[in-house]
C-alpha cells in the first residue's frame, strides 16, 4: 500500500513548482560545507536533495515534519546523509536542537501557512547562530506577488466559488500577504530581513490537463473536499476541464517569493554571546568600567 509519503514525492518531484523553487531558495542561501542547515516541513526531502546537489559533502543536515510517512520517504530518499530525522511540530525545533547550532534554516513553500507563524519564528531565532539565515518561499497563491496577477490555483478557486462549489473565495491580491506585511511579522520576531525576490515559475503543459502543475497539484491538495482525500482529488479533477477556460482568460502564471533574514542581535545580546554571563561588577574586555 501507497504511503502518504510515496505518493507526496511520486508527484511533487516531478513539479516544476517545487523543483524549480527549491533549487532557487538552495542558491540564495549560499551553502556551504561545514554549515549545520535545517529543513523545516521537509516533506519527502526535496529542498534537502537540492541542498545535497549544491554541496554533495559536508553538510550537518536535518530535516524536520511532523508527519510520519514524510519523514519516513525523506529517510528514503535522504538515507544517512543527513545527520538526523525529527518528526515533529514546527514550534518545537528548540526543544530538539541545541542552542545558537544552525547556520541555515530552510523551508519552502510552508513557512507562512503553519497555524501560529510568529512562534514558528520565535523557536528559530533561538536555534539559528547570530550569523545564521533563515531563508523560505511562499506560493503566490497566498501572497500578492506583483499586483493583479494571480496563480493558476488561485484562479481555480475563484472559479469554483462562482459555480457555488465553494462557499468561499481567496481574497483578491491586494489582501494577500505582500512583503511589507511579512517583513513587518519577521521584524517584529527580531529578524532583520535582507532579501526579498519574486520567480516566474516555467510551466510549459495545460495546467488543467493531465501532467500540468495546476492538475497535478490538486492530486496533491485537491481544491473540493470529499469523504477522504482520493474522493477530494475525483471530485476537482473532473471539475477542471468545466473551468479551464475560465483560468485561462485571467492569464495567470506560477510565482514563488524568497526572503531572507538573520537573527536580530542588539548590542547587549551580542555581549552576552561573546562574553557568557558575569557578575554585576565585573568589567568586559573593552568596554569602560
Amino acid at each position: 500500500m501507497t504511503t502518504w509519503g510515496e505518493y507526496y514525492h511520486g508527484i511533487a518531484s516531478q513539479m516544476a513548482l517545487f523543483g524549480e523553487s527549491n533549487r532557487a531558495l538552495v542558491a540564495a542561501a549560499e551553502l556551504r560545507p561545514g554549515m549545520a542547515v535545517l529543513d523545516l516541513a521537509c516533506g519527502s526531502g526535496l529542498t534537502s536533495l537540492a541542498a545535497l546537489e549544491a554541496v554533495p559533502e559536508g553538510l550537518e543536515l536535518y530535516l524536520l515534519d511532523n508527519h510520519p510517512s514524510m519523514i519516513a520517504e525523506a529517510q528514503r530518499q535522504v538515507g544517512d546523509r543527513a545527520a538526523a530525522y525529527y518528526t515533529a511540530d514546527a514550534a518545537q525545533v528548540a526543544a530538539l536542537l541545541p542552542e545558537r547550532k544552525l547556520d541555515r534554516v530552510l523551508c519552502n513553500l510552508s513557512l507562512w501557512y503553519f497555524r501560529e507563524p510568529e512562534a514558528v519564528l520565535a523557536e528559530l531565532r533561538k536555534v539559528l547562530k547570530p550569523t545564521g539565515r533563515l531563508c523560505f518561499t511562499l506560493s503566490g497563491t497566498y501572497f500578492n506577488t506583483t499586483g493583479g496577477v494571480v496563480s493558476p490555483q488561485w484562479a481555480l478557486m475563484q472559479a469554483l466559488h462562482r459555480r457555488g462549489d465553494l462557499a468561499r473565495a481567496l481574497p483578491g491580491p491586494d489582501r494577500l500577504p505582500n512583503q511589507r506585511s511579512i517583513e513587518g511579522t519577521l521584524k517584529g520576531a527580531q529578524f532583520k530581513p535582507f532579501h526579498y525576490a519574486v520567480q516566474a515559475i516555467t510551466a510549459d503543459a495545460p495546467e488543467t490537463a493531465p501532467g500540468g502543475e495546476l492538475y497535478n497539484l490538486m492530486r496533491l491538495y485537491p481544491a473540493l473536499p470529499g469523504a477522504d482525500h482520493q474522493a477530494g482529488v475525483e471530485r476537482t479533477l473532473a471539475v477542471l476541464p468545466a473551468v479551464a477556460d475560465e483560468i485561462a482568460a485571467l492569464k495567470p502564471r506560477w510565482r514563488t517569493v524568497s526572503f531572507m533574514a538573520q537573527p536580530n542581535i542588539d548590542p547587549g545580546e551580542a555581549l552576552r554571546l561573546r562574553f557568557g554571563d558575569r557578575l554585576p561588577g565585573d568589567r568586559l574586555p573593552g568596554v569602560p568600567g
